[in-house]
This record gives structure tokens, sequence and C-alpha cells, in this order.
């Protein structure tokens, strides 16, 4: 039933942020738009996709090191899949999908695999929100009335805690741990591995090298952004670092329940800050839904190819993970090894 009303909620909002979005456009002008936009970005832009998903995938598999070597063509495939399956089935069931899957394929255990992956969002978090602040200090609003200033600690409370799950057990966790066990014997089976995910970050060098794989893979993001703006002649108003901030934007926007690949969510939130910054709103509507289509169907016709490839299907998928949720998420995990 949750799951239902959530998919119900995520429809409606969609739709509503459509309606949005098409407020003010004239749509007649649209494939003008678009048929006057330098169409040959979609190479380059392909290219730098792929770029974002090597580094995101690298950075998962030195996330995994500590607890067990994986090789990248793994990671690879499992985070193409994932987005594919997220830009398509509800419920972000593409990051259930990676890791139930990867821990079968890993041979590791289960909450290893998703302290791992829990890890990555805290980092995504810290570090995007990192670069637009320093996005919008060039672009002179950092520090202004629509750049609150709590929010430079954001990404200093989010390191820390990554830190203090790194060295829980010179942390007290192992103390926590202990009383947790003793009345909550199921919770703390549950957080006993929790810290593993973020093993990586107890040697400084690998730590260094995660941070950077992920600010590298934002960047990759905000240069696609800068690209497609070039392709419709609007780098003036969407400049370097305003791609970063419409990234951020893009972030937030996601964050926001709505239909899969999100489509709704990115169409606001990008065309109306492009159009705050001067951009034509017909213009910032086509170069919102240009640049989100481009991207959908790069990551998902990648990804497909590989969760085809792994012998699975978007069938199975959905009978494993979308009709009887976690429990069924736990049973494929555990169950056949040579399911990918």
């Amino acid at each position: 039933m949750k799951g239902r009303l959530s998919i119900a909620a995520g429809l409606v909002v969609g739709l509503l942020l459509i309606w949005l979005a098409f407020r003010g456009v004239d749509v007649s002008r649209l494939p003008r738009i678009v048929a006057r936009a330098d169409l040959a970005v979609v190479f380059p832009v392909f290219l730098v996709t792929m770029l974002e998903l090597f580094f995101r995938s690298l950075r998962w598999k030195l996330l995994l090191a500590p607890s067990k070597p994986v090789k990248l063509r793994d990671a690879v495939r499992l985070e193409s899949a994932a987005l594919a399956l997220s830009n398509i089935l509800p419920l972000r069931l593409g990051e259930a999908a990676r890791g139930t899957y990867g821990a079968a394929l890993f041979e590791l255990p289960m909450s290893t695999v998703f302290s791992s992956m829990l890890v990555e969002r805290a980092m995504d978090a810290a570090v995007l929100t990192l670069l637009f602040l320093l996005a919008a200090a060039l672009d002179g609003g950092a520090g202004g009335p629509g750049v609150p200033g709590w929010i430079w600690a954001l990404p200093a409370a989010l390191a820390a805690a990554i830190a203090a799950l790194a060295f829980a057990e010179k942390t007290g966790g192992a103390a926590l741990y202990r009383a947790l066990r003793s009345r909550f014997p199921r919770l703390a089976a549950s957080l006993r591995r929790l810290p593993e995910g973020a093993a990586a970050f107890r040697k400084p060098g690998t730590a260094a090298a995660v941070t950077g794989l992920a600010a590298l893979q934002w960047l990759m993001d905000a240069l696609n952004l800068y690209l497609i703006a070039g392709a419709f002649g609007i780098t003036r108003a969407v400049n370097a670092a305003r791609s970063v901030e419409l990234l951020f934007t893009s972030a937030v926007a996601v964050s926001i329940p709505g239909v899969p690949g999100y489509f709704g969510n990115l169409e606001f939130a990008v065309s109306k800050v492009a159009a705050v910054w001067g951009v034509p709103a017909d213009t910032a509507f086509a170069y919102a839904a240009f640049s989100h289509l481009l991207n959908y169907l790069i990551f998902t016709g990648v990804g497909l190819i590989f969760v085809y490839g792994m012998g699975q299907s978007l069938g199975r998928v959905w009978a494993s993970f979308g009709r009887n949720g976690a429990e069924a998420a736990l049973a494929a995990g555990q169950g056949d090894k040579n399911a990918v």
C-alpha cells in the first residue's frame, strides 16, 4: 500500500510540475528552437556522460575495496543498470537492484554493499553542495539573500558523519553496538557492518581519491549542461559557474517524488531558473527538456544493454522488487549468486 501511494503521489507531482513547466511557453515555437540548436553536441555529451559513469563506478569500486576488491567492469555494469532501472521503474528500484545484485555478484554481505551506497549518497550531497557554493561565489551569489549562510555547514556536517562512521570503533561505535545488541539484537545485526561502507575513508589517500572522483562526476554533469547551453546559444546566461548551479537545482528537483525519470521535475526547475537569468521562456524550456531527454536516453540505453546482458529484464526486476518490496530484495540477494 505504501508503494502504491508513493507511485500515485509521484505521478500527481510529476504531472503538476509538467503543467507548471509548460505555463507561459509557446509550444508551437519549440520545434523551431530545437531545430536551430547545434545537434552535433549529442556526441560530446555522450562521451562526457560515459566519463561521468566511469568516475561514478570507480568511486564505488574504491568504497568497496576495503571489504573486497571488485572488478571495475562489474561496478560499471551495475551502476549503469541501476540508473536505467530507476529511469524506468518507480520507487528508485534501480538502487535496490544494484545493492541486492551487487551483494550476490561481489559475494559480500548486503549490509556492506548498501552501506557503501549510503556513503555514496552522503558524498554526493556534500560535494555537490560545496561545488554549488563555490560556483555561487564565483557568480556573486554565495552569502547573498538567495544562499543562506548555514548551507556552508552542510558539507562539513556530512563529512563529519562519514568520518564518524569510518572510525566508529574509535568514536564510541563499539559501545553503542553492544548496547543495541543487548536490547535490539535485530537492529544491531543490521547495523553491524554499516561502518564497512565508509572504511575507505580510514586512509587519507583513498579518502582524497573518493572525494575527487565525486567532484569529477558532478563536474561532468555540469559540463554537459554547459555544452548544451552552447548548442542553444545561451552561454552568456548559462555560463560555467551557472551550469554548476543548475546542476544543484536539478539535484534538489529530483529529491521531490515524481514519475520515473523525473519528467516534469527537471523541466520545471531548470527552465524557471534559466528564465530568471534572462533566457526567454520558450528557449529555457526547450533547453531544459532537451538536456533531460538526451541524458535520459543515454543512461537508459546504455544501462538496459547491461541489464539484459546480465540475464535480467524489466519484468524480472519488477517482479523481484516492485511487488514484494524489501523481503523479495533480501531473498534475491541471498539466493542464486549466478543471477547476474
